[in-house]
């Protein structure tokens, strides 16, 4: 950061402050307008937050490096804009003579996923003199609308959970620290969450069916550019709560109990035809998934000093799902206080044990039976349960050490927080309403 982030980042503060209050009106009501600044605020707290770690703590890493990129691209096009198009529109790792002279600068250029970052980074220049703070707290800006999208549609099926909806998407630590900054995880959250609203508004509501089909799409297309794995999660799940809210209109209660098995074996060919759509050719199909997930481990393993092992993968699909309970214990419930090792560990650790506490006491109130009474009654809880564990898996196995699982995670943080305290709120309304009978 410099002297001229000093000067033109709050500028565009306010500016955007500005845009979110002419906004307020049209995307809030009663119940949530106390917290639209509220959530906002602490997205721009954790950008600021993120971007001081990064510089005084670090002394640098991915975001900078990703900002480094797009100033070279940015420059590109002061020199002659026709080059700096020509970056812009090429596949990342294409060599061209013609801009080769920028390109062999960038760290990122042969990564697809990280050169949408630095892309927009560098479009994003010509509106902040390219200045790192001013991109950053844009960024945060744009994560802040889909987590907003996301919190919109939880309070629509559920009104009098707002409270608690709140908690769960704006007030976990990981999730307003790592999904603020310039990164891909702040791309990746607001993705998510326009994923999540224009799913449930287009085919659980049935409104506006083309305008959020055409959100929906868009989405997933960011997500598939971007961290590809959070989209193979996300489809299966979304393919299971389609068809459990189709059975629960089934009227006939013994129906209902017969079909449900049904409906869960359907949603697996469902998403896995999904899925590999998405993933044809690429490192995530589900020919290389288990080769990628090995590699990823190894490297991310040595690249950071708090690693953790599951064990040892043979490059097999096989080999990654005997990880299964493993992974998911890692990516919930850890790292535990005795592996904390700098002072970003600890609170990564305050917030693995605060979601352990939470929920060893969601299944001491609600007991084993009524926990799936309460879930397969709720089709949406279902779509939290299978998302989180999708993707708990996947990051678990294929993170290697604490300081990648705790960005990898914050997809899923805000759903398992809402699958937990939607249980417990329901279960505890189910107990009182057995009192008064």
């Amino acid at each position: 950061m410099t002297l001229q982030d000093v000067l033109i980042a709050p500028i565009f503060l306010i500016i955007l402050y500005g845009i979110a209050y002419t906004r307020k009106a049209k995307l809030t009501n009663p119940l949530t307008q106390k917290y639209y600044f509220r959530a906002l605020h602490l997205r721009f707290f954790g950008c600021i937050a993120f971007a001081c770690v990064y510089q005084f703590y670090y002394g640098g890493g991915d975001t900078y490096n990703f900002f480094h990129d797009s100033t070279i691209i940015w420059n590109s096009f002061w020199d002659r804009f026709d080059i700096g198009l020509q970056i812009l529109l090429d596949k990342p790792g294409t060599l061209n003579p013609s801009t080769q002279s920028y390109t062999r600068y960038l760290y990122f250029y042969p990564d697809h996923q990280s050169m949408v970052v630095v892309k927009l980074s560098a479009v994003l220049g010509f509106l902040t003199y390219h200045t790192y703070l001013a991109n950053a707290f844009i960024f945060a800006f744009i994560g802040f609308t889909g987590i907003w999208a996301m919190y919109r549609a939880m309070v629509d099926m559920y009104p009098s959970l707002y409270n608690k909806i709140a908690f769960a998407c704006f007030m976990m630590p990981s999730a307003f620290f790592w999904g603020s900054g310039l990164m891909k995880d702040t791309l990746i959250v607001s993705a998510l969450g326009w994923a999540f609203y224009a799913f449930y508004f287009a085919f659980i509501k049935k409104q506006k069916i083309l305008k959020n089909s055409l959100i929906l799409i868009a989405s997933i297309w960011l997500m598939q550019e971007v961290k590809i794995y959070v989209a193979m999660c996300f489809l299966p799940a979304a393919a299971t709560w389609l068809l459990l809210e189709y059975r629960n209109k089934i009227r006939i209660a013994l129906i209902r109990i017969l079909i449900l098995p049904i409906v869960l074996l359907a949603s697996v060919p469902v998403g896995y035809i999904a899925v590999s759509k998405l993933t044809e050719g690429t490192r995530f199909s589900f020919e290389e998934i288990g080769q990628t997930t090995k590699t990823n481990t190894e490297w991310n393993a040595i690249s950071g000093s708090a690693s953790y092992s599951l064990g040892e993968y043979d490059g097999t699909i096989g080999s990654v799902i005997s990880k299964f309970p493993a992974a998911i214990t890692v990516s919930l419930f850890q790292p535990f206080l005795w592996q904390v090792r700098n002072p970003l560990m600890l609170l990564a650790s305050l917030q693995a044990t605060f979601i352990l506490f939470l929920t060893l006491q969601t299944f001491f109130k609600t007991g084993l039976f009524k926990f799936f009474k309460i879930l397969f009654s709720k089709p949406f809880l279902v779509f939290c349960l299978i998302f989180t564990l999708i993707l708990a898996f996947g990051t678990g196995v294929g993170s290697g050490n604490y300081g990648s699982l705790d960005r990898y995670r914050i997809p899923f943080i805000p759903f398992y927080i809402m699958l937990l305290l939607a249980l417990q709120y329901f279960a505890k309304n189910q107990k009182q309403r057995v009192q008064f009978a």
